[in-house]
């Protein structure tokens, strides 16, 4: 109980929760109601069509996913639902957008990149993820305040930074959050000599990789409000903490079952097969090991944010649910889950 009260202690530091999600709502939304909106859609469905005739009028090819869109539409009062399963545009349209107070330019970028991308999709082509775009867009997304509040509220809830050991972080990216870590434990001196703390990073994207192993200093020094040759001096004095960096997937972790004390994901498992990833990172763990993380989830998010997701190859919103569901198929000791932007921790 006390470990969820620090975890809801450090996601406080986020603002107002629930204004954060209503920015959201109407930012997420209105990506979308532009795109449609430039397709066409409101003007066609001012008489009402079933999603197969407006699939035609687009020349879209998934119509399932098409019909999950009319329907969050529908939901929200953007369209009406009539007689033999058609769709009618409900006007006038409320076209409103807010920019979020915690999202930088490159996270506002990335997002209208991915609605942006709705068509295509529509059509059969998939967005490959951080695929197109900028690297260093995600340079600048990974070091939000949202991402280091809800990892620390991670941390605080498993309580893993208060005893060091074998580490892998999953998804790392540009090793932002893995500089972070690394900064958490040296801040609690656990580097030092005889620590048994080792940290590694996979990741599947390569460009990423690079920054990540190129600019760990300057993210240490970032971290431990520093100057960059500080933080080299005291990187080369403790260099066999320096984490380890390599390509692999969550869907496929490139090491044997039970290798690590801690495996964590921030905000990884909506990007991939997230059943298949959780089971992979509780593979790798050892037993009494700790898996956790922050995990955006239904019914937490916005639906409109699970339209942006979709964008993206494999990719796909869940449950909060899902995640005891799917860790206890592996027989697991226990499944905790702390605060509505879920921080979850499994022990094995």
């Amino acid at each position: 109980m006390f470990n969820k009260f620090l975890a809801w202690y450090e996601l406080l530091k986020l603002g107002n929760i629930k204004k954060v999600k209503v920015q959201n709502a109407k930012f997420f939304r209105g990506n979308i109601i532009k795109v449609v909106k430039r397709e066409g859609w409101f003007e066609f469905l001012d008489e009402p069509h079933s999603a197969e005739e407006l699939a035609e009028y687009c020349g879209y090819t998934d119509i399932k996913f098409l019909q999950e869109i009319l329907d969050i539409m529908a939901a929200d009062g953007t369209l009406r639902k009539t007689e033999g399963n058609k769709y009618q545009t409900a006007r006038p349209i409320d076209e409103s957008w807010v920019l979020p107070e915690i999202f930088t330019e490159a996270w506002t970028d990335i997002w209208q990149s991915y609605a942006n991308k709705l068509p295509e999709r529509l059509r059969g082509s998939y967005v490959k993820f951080t695929g197109g775009f900028n690297v260093f867009n995600w340079d600048d997304v990974l070091a939000l305040k949202a991402y280091e509040t809800t990892r620390r509220a991670a941390f605080a809830f498993s309580g893993a930074w208060n005893k060091p050991g074998k580490f892998l972080d999953v998804g790392c990216g540009n090793g932002w959050g893995t500089s972070a870590i690394w900064s958490y434990y040296y801040k609690r001196k656990h580097i030092r000599e005889n620590s048994p703390l080792e940290i590694h990073g996979i990741d599947i994207d390569e460009n990423l990789l690079n920054i990540a192993q190129e600019e760990f200093p300057r993210m240490v020094a970032r971290h431990l409000d520093l100057s960059e040759n500080q933080a080299r001096e005291i990187i080369a004095k403790y260099s066999q903490f320096i984490p380890q960096y390599q390509h692999g997937s969550a869907t496929e972790i490139p090491f044997p079952d039970e290798t690590f004390d801690y495996v964590y994901a921030s905000h990884v498992l909506h990007w991939t097969d997230a059943k298949t990833a959780l089971h992979e990172m509780i593979r790798v763990t050892k037993l009494g090991g700790i898996i956790f993380g922050p995990q955006v989830s239904l019914p937490f998010l916005n639906p409109y944010v699970t339209i942006h997701v979709k964008i993206v190859s494999n990719a796909g919103v869940f449950h909060k649910d899902k995640i005891k569901e799917w860790a206890l198929e592996c027989g697991v000791r226990k499944v905790e889950i702390a605060t509505p932007i879920v921080i979850y921790k499994i022990i094995k």
